[in-house]
């Protein structure tokens, strides 16, 4: 059976492991439900191609045969993405996944199909039935030039079960994917006929505008047949109509081909200096007098935020830089904000459009009225209303069709396919976790991270897999210094990085390179390509900072990328209070020498942190090791006299002291007061770590620091912390096989928190084989 669209000898290719489909048939099972539901899907009949060969043909070295490249001469290329299927040396990826990618190339569709929403869709529709691990992804990713977006059938539990999806299971409710077999199918069928139909409608448009060439080339042709059949005399007349002629077909072909050059821009206010239309998308005002729904006033903003914001004709700011903007105006969180306010947020932010609106209704039914409006007039340009239940998981419905309506308004008619994301695939169906969500993130962007921990728990609690809570959850844990809790979110979070926006999946794959990557080529690599993303919020450029100071130890990226927070500051007319930021910031300064900038830091710091110990303790390091004691001295009794009135003891004030001095590398002072506090405390582990990680890190004594070292692990033998310093006093003794043995095992583990693991493993590493060699 031929294809829907001439030239096509199939309409879809199944292309799987043959591995994946001999134990119970999965594959083939897939494949019936699927016909059957193209069959209540389709008018026509679709064609599919799929090989129940039981041979896997692995490492097979031929050519793909003639008659395979013609079955691959289809509309859809569906690939069942197993544990197994991205492998370079099988037959299904060297000469079905590879090869229908090569053919595309040179296909009149190309690889990807706008479809009749506007959005734009890739011919290769991947069916997911295990959790992928990462190499496998970045393999796909690499291939396909865009980010993995599958149709999951993963049976997925909490106990560990990662299977594929079946059509009748025992405890569906175990899913923590929340999905089902009939639904996800379902799904399928209406991709399918998305992307069929996209194609359809391209292939009916090129032959309307090939037709109405031809017919004007025609035209010409007819006309220059009578003018010759009037004499020769008449050549100069045959010449100019031969060249009107011409010119008519050049302009009828433009018109076709790029109708936008000869429409007026009616946008152009509203675009900024790189030609997108600029948006901010502002809290809207709750007119339903339930103030329970106080929380929807950022949830619908952030619901158009995210919807907008994936496309390439559009500037939208995100929720951090939003936030930021807000910051100081109570008003906000309980009450619509006055045209004056808006319109002074939307200059903050240089957008030169803002969304406003309002939302009204009560039990089912609801009215959310929305403005769009010129930010330096203050006219509303255009204004539209949509109805439903914002209680209910009918929220999504009607954020989806805001964004919808929004984007027909604009013009905004095609998307990347790799830079949008479905509403549906990536919010929650419960409203109630949608609201945990939102009140966790602006609790998060407040620095208030214990309470918006619990809240975005409370959303992860009734959606598992809601992406951008656990990418909040993630970044909240990180800065609360919940290391394990970090790590454990982030994992999630990255295996969901294809359900959160575009711009911050480049940030979780610099998170994940940096905690669990192992790859220090890596982590530079994604924070240069984060540094060119256009994120442009103190909450991102902070973050990144942060990474080149603590991970790579590149202080003047770092210092490049704080300096971005700075120049954020000076546009907004406010200094950010982030005590990380100026503790990082003011370090990477100091290490690099810039001391003058460093103290000038402290002082803007100060001005909006006063009584700051990190702050502060970050000054007296900087006048210590500048040799300017005097100026020191009073930060000193300051921060003594205030960790006194804390409850500090006596042993942790000298703890405390000896890390000041020992930064400052006034070395004696350190190690006197460094053994103080062990002498006062000997049992503490704080104190007995900090005197080793001196006398080892600082070589002071490094055979006195491992004793102590191997006099806890004694008692403590999986103790990582004291298991990094001990690989690193190995290293600093020369035993260099026995620091790779243990720093190895550390590094298997992730890095976590030990940063120093990028630096003395590969040193280890390197210095046992050139021991080796001698």
């Amino acid at each position: 059976m031929a294809s829907l669209i001439p030239g096509y000898e199939y309409d879809i290719f199944i292309s799987y492991r043959q591995k994946d489909n001999k134990h119970d048939g999965w594959v083939t099972k897939f494949v019936e439900n699927l016909k059957g539901e193209l069959e209540s899907t389709f008018k026509e009949d679709i064609s599919i191609y799929f090989d129940e060969n039981p041979h896997d043909r692995l490492q097979e070295t031929y050519n793909v045969s003639k008659s395979l490249e013609g079955k691959l001469k289809c509309l859809i290329f569906i690939p069942i993405l197993s544990q197994t299927y991205c492998d370079p040396a099988s037959y299904a990826w060297q000469y079905e996944f590879l090869t229908f990618i090569k053919l595309t190339e040179d296909d009149r569709f190309g690889k990807e199909i706008k479809l009749k929403s506007g959005n734009v869709a890739s011919r290769i529709l991947p069916i997911r039935i295990h959790d992928l691990a990462p190499e496998d992804i970045k393999l796909f990713e690499k291939e396909t030039g865009g980010v993995l977006r599958a149709m999951d059938f993963v049976f997925k539990t909490a106990t560990g079960v990662n299977r594929p999806l079946k059509l009748n299971e025992d405890h569906p409710q175990d899913n923590l994917n929340k999905s089902f077999y009939d639904d996800q199918i379902n799904k399928v069928a209406h991709a399918i006929k998305d992307i069929i139909h996209g194609m359809k409608a391209e292939d009916d448009q090129k032959s309307l505008e090939e037709d109405k060439i031809l017919e004007s080339i025609q035209g010409v042709k007819e006309d220059k047949k009578i003018i010759v059949s009037e004499g020769a005399g008449k050549s100069n007349r045959i010449k100019l109509i031969s060249v009107l002629g011409i010119v008519a077909i050049l302009v009828i072909a433009l018109l076709i081909a790029y109708p936008k050059i000869f429409r007026r821009d009616k946008f152009k206010e509203l675009r900024d200096t790189r030609g997108k239309i600029s948006i901010a998308v502002l809290p809207f005002e709750n007119l339903s007098g339930d103030t329970t729904l106080n929380w929807f006033q950022k949830g619908i903003s952030s619901l158009i935020i995210n919807g907008l914001g994936n496309s390439q004709e559009l500037a939208v700011c995100d929720d951090p830089t939003l936030s930021e903007a807000l910051d100081g105006m109570e008003r906000v969180s309980t009450a619509g904000m006055l045209p004056s306010q808006a319109r002074e947020v939307a200059r903050k932010l240089k957008a030169e459009s803002y969304i406003s609106g309002s939302f009204q209704g009560r039990e089912d039914k609801y009215w959310i009225m929305v403005n769009l409006v010129n930010t330096e007039t203050g006219n509303i340009i255009w204004t539209n209303k949509v109805e439903g239940n914002i209680k209910s998981s009918a929220y999504l419905e009607l954020a989806d069709s805001l964004c919808g309506e929004i984007k027909n308004y604009l013009e905004i008619k095609a998307l990347e396919n790799n830079a949008s994301f479905e509403f549906r695939e990536a919010y929650p169906q419960s409203a109630e976790a949608y609201r945990f969500f939102i009140d966790g993130m602006n609790l998060v962007l407040s620095q208030n991270y214990e309470t918006g921990i619990k809240s975005l728990k409370k959303s992860l609690a009734i959606d598992s897999v809601f992406a951008l809570a656990n990418f909040y959850l993630t970044y909240a844990c990180w800065y609360n210094l919940q290391y394990d809790e970090g790590l454990s979110s982030l994992k999630k979070t990255y295996s969901l990085k294809d359900r959160i926006p575009l711009k911050y999946q480049l940030w979780v794959e610099m998170w994940y390179s940096c905690l669990l990557g192992n790859n220090m080529d890596e982590v530079i690599r994604y924070c240069d390509l984060l540094a060119e993303s256009g994120i442009n919020t103190r909450l991102f450029w902070s973050d990144l900072g942060v990474t080149y100071h603590d991970f790579p130890w590149q202080n003047e990226k770092a210092v490049s990328a704080f300096e971005k927070v700075m120049e954020i500051n000076r546009e907004r007319g406010s200094d950010w209070k982030f005590e990380v930021f100026y503790d990082r910031y003011g370090d990477a300064f100091h290490k690099i020498g810039r001391h003058k900038e460093e103290q000038e830091l402290y002082d803007i710091g100060l001005s909006v942190l006063p009584d700051n110990s990190t702050i502060i303790a970050r000054r007296i390091i900087c006048l210590l090791s500048q040799g300017d004691t005097i100026s020191a001295n009073p930060y000193l009794v300051q921060q003594i006299n205030k960790v006194k009135k804390l409850g500090y003891s006596e042993s942790d004030i000298e703890r405390n002291l000896g890390h000041l001095f020992a930064e400052a590398g006034i070395f004696a002072k350190a190690e006197s007061h460094f053994r103080k506090a062990y002498r006062l405390d000997p049992k503490y582990l704080g104190k007995i770590w900090s005197l080793a990680w001196f006398l080892i890190d600082f070589d002071i004594n490094v055979d006195e620091g491992l004793e102590l070292v191997e006099t806890t692990l004694d008692s403590l033998p999986n103790n990582r912390r004291f298991l990094l310093l001990k690989g690193i006093g190995k290293y600093k003794q020369g035993r260099y096989d026995e620091a790779v043995d243990i720093l190895g095992k550390e590094w298997s583990n992730g890095i976590g928190s030990y940063t120093n693991l990028y630096h003395y493993y590969p040193e280890a590493k390197q210095a046992l084989a050139n021991q080796k060699k001698n």
